[in-house]
């Protein structure tokens, strides 16, 4: 199995980057700099695209690890084939060394650019996606929602069972289409439950485990008992992709991982709500899927989010260190700076990691 998915993986990893890859049809994108520095360390630095100085890196960790918000932000020209930066770096200890590391840019929007193209109905940009990446399984709607009318009474007898109306993206993505990757899948109308009527029954803490009670503070469980779970993760363990209709608590942690410090979450005006994934790893904390400014993702974001999580991370590792992935279509690339050696910076695309995904 194992050599099976490498094999995959790899065959991917040609078909998205071969030289006679179809043209691209994606809006320029946008990537930030996320250093991940111990605690006084300090990089200042040249940010160049073929040559050219497009933009200025100048940061000192007050915290350590990797932040939410970039430290700067630049255009990722069209065509572009190097990135380099050039520059110097101060440790720990004080000691300054200088650096300049070039690497070559592979672009991963041959297969990610329908997700983005916003002109689109959702439902139409995931096909398109699932047609290019072979990721992901797009079929018709199950039964009971054969025709528009029986989709619109199973989404009505789902809403009356939970108590709330469902985002109108869910309601289309789940009265169009039946979606799986690998083992994971959308849940279709008239599966639709609570969070924790999942946990109870795909996850079995019903059947003599203890109980939700007895692992969760009483403000989770409350979450729990009144989200939507949407899509169900199966895997090491299962998680879920939600929607809790209260939305969040201004100042509640948005219990991603590393970014110290933050300011915690923030209610929106409106306040539609907030999505969150879950897994039994961390059962007690549900990570947030939230914006630059701290507010909740709007839904098309959120759902989109579960193909940048779990589809198109099986994508993203580049063959060696002197590769970088980045996406034009990605509107926001997240690009990890962290240094192994004093003149070796390390660069990472990482908005398509399973964890740092929620950024």
């Amino acid at each position: 199995m194992a050599a099976l998915l490498s094999s995959y993986i790899g065959n991917l990893f040609s078909k998205v980057f071969a030289g006679d890859a179809p043209p691209l049809h994606a809006a320029k994108g946008r990537a930030g700099i996320h250093p991940w520095l111990q605690v006084g360390e300090q990089v200042n630095a040249d940010v160049l695209a073929d040559g050219k100085a497009i933009a200025r890196l100048e940061h000192t960790a007050t915290l350590p690890g990797l932040k939410k918000r970039p430290s700067v932000v630049f255009d990722l020209p069209e065509n572009l084939s190097r990135l380099e930066l050039r520059g110097s770096h101060v440790d720990a200890q004080g000691k300054a060394t200088s650096f300049r590391r070039r690497w070559s840019v592979l672009d991963m929007a041959r297969i990610s650019h329908p997700l983005y193209d916003t002109a689109r109905p959702l439902v139409e940009r995931i096909r398109a996606f699932a047609e290019l990446s072979g990721l992901v399984e797009v079929g018709n709607a199950r039964p009971p929602a054969g025709t528009n009318a029986e989709a619109e009474a199973a989404l009505l007898e789902a809403e009356a069972r939970l108590g709330t109306t469902l985002p109108s993206p869910l309601r289309v993505l789940l009265a169009e289409a039946d979606i799986r990757i690998d083992n994971s899948y959308f849940l279709q109308p008239h599966r639709l439950q609570t969070a924790e009527g999942l946990l109870l029954g795909l996850g079995g803490y019903g059947d003599g485990n203890g109980g939700l009670g007895a692992l969760l503070p009483p403000s989770v469980l409350a979450r729990y008992r009144r989200s939507v779970a949407a899509f169900a993760e199966i895997g090491d363990g299962l998680g879920a992709l939600a929607w809790d209709p209260q939305g969040v608590v201004a100042g509640e942690p948005p219990n991603s991982a590393g970014d110290q410090g933050n300011p915690g979450a923030q209610p929106a005006t409106p306040n539609e709500g907030v999505w969150y994934w879950l897994h039994q790893e961390h059962i007690a904390e549900p990570a947030l899927l939230l914006d630059d400014d701290y507010q909740p993702q709007t839904a098309e974001a959120a759902l989109t989010h579960v193909f940048k999580r779990l589809a198109l991370s099986q994508a993203a590792s580049p063959e060696s260190e002197e590769q970088l992935l980045v996406d034009t279509a990605h509107p926001r690339n997240l690009l990890q700076l962290h240094f192994d050696e004093p003149r070796k910076p390390q660069l990472r695309f990482r908005s398509y990691d399973y964890h740092y995904s929620l950024y």
